[in-house]
């Protein structure tokens, strides 16, 4: 692929997410469902990849997949479940299936692919900053403790305050949080660096 082409396959799928992101705040706010949605992790990761693609910024588009990753991969393990067989597995993408606007669907429907197409586009860009786990880990701090202070438990925006699936946790759960977010940034930034060296040789 040129240069220019390139070049207009990144922006194309910067300007794709930002549209994501910023319809899904602006669906949440026109549906009534109050501010706090604004929050989740999902919408403000689409606005920054979109960003990121825009700026051909490998950190923000990586930072971004780090934290997205596992999460989506259940989302759409669980979604799939539900779509084969009918009966709920996990309970995180129980909400799609139920009655409720068809754009909200539509914008659901990102978990889906936001993973490969984020993937393809850090292959278009191609990673140099090996510092993406660090923004990764200030990012799911201080979207906790905002979720905290500034939503209630009953809306759980970001999983804060209790499991999203359908078990409960027998331990702290703040620290069960944060551990899993760790391990799974960890996770995948070492797999996206390891391809990357492995790529170079």
């Amino acid at each position: 692929m040129n240069s220019k082409n390139k070049n207009i396959v990144i922006n194309s799928i910067g300007i794709l997410f930002l549209i994501l992101g910023i319809g899904a705040i602006i669906n949440t706010i026109y549906c009534d469902c109050g501010y706090a949605p604004i929050l989740w992790i999902c919408y403000i990761a689409l606005v920054l990849i979109g960003i990121g693609a825009l700026r051909k910024d490998d950190l923000l588009v990586m930072s971004q997949l780090n934290i997205l990753a596992i999460p989506l991969v259940v989302w759409s393990v669980d979604f799939f479940y539900i779509l084969i067989t009918g009966g709920s597995l996990l309970g995180v993408a129980d909400y799609f299936f139920l009655p409720g606007p068809i754009i909200s669907k539509i914008i659901t429907t990102q978990h889906l692919f936001t993973i490969p197409l984020g993937i393809y586009l850090l292959y278009l860009i191609k990673i140099k900053n090996k510092k993406a786990w660090s923004v990764s880990i200030i990012e799911v701090g201080v979207l906790f403790f905002a979720s905290r202070f500034f939503t209630l438990p009953s809306e759980n925006v970001n999983c804060a305050y209790y499991s999203c699936a359908n078990f409960s946790l027998p331990i702290y759960y703040p620290l069960v949080w944060f551990a899993s977010y760790f391990a799974m940034i960890f996770l995948v930034n070492f797999v996206l660096m390891r391809v990357r060296i492995l790529k170079e040789n």
